[in-house]
């Protein structure tokens, strides 16, 4: 019993080979993950840390002292939404510097990387 070659398409380009086809939309997911999510890299005491534009916008209003409910009517998104933020950015920011991070360590990372200003 002989194989046909089954020709796929990924915009427009002829993949000849399934894995070639898995491999290509690999990267189109790669890509898009880029795209989304693109982090703006400060340096902090010697350590590079990545932040997502919403990231920084949650840190800001940290710093100047809101409660969450404030950052919520601020962001136009629920209360619970910003607990889920703030604590995913304390998470990254503890992989990054290997230290515990807490509400007023935000604060201080803001600060020193000029994220405070009004």
């Amino acid at each position: 019993m002989e194989h046909s070659s089954v020709e796929h398409s990924l915009n427009g380009v002829q993949l000849s080979s399934p894995l070639e086809f898995k491999l290509d939309y690999d990267n189109y997911l790669n890509e898009r993950k880029l795209a989304t999510g693109q982090r703006i890299l400060f340096n902090y005491n010697e350590v590079k840390i990545g932040l997502t534009q919403k990231q920084i916008n949650v840190l800001k209003l940290v710093a100047k002292g809101f409660s969450n409910i404030k950052i919520a009517h601020c962001l136009y998104v629920k209360e619970s939404a910003v607990k889920l933020l703030i604590y995913r950015l304390m998470k990254s920011l503890e992989e990054d510097l290997n230290e515990s991070i807490d509400r007023f360590y935000l604060v201080v990372i803001a600060q020193q990387l000029g994220l405070d200003e009004y």
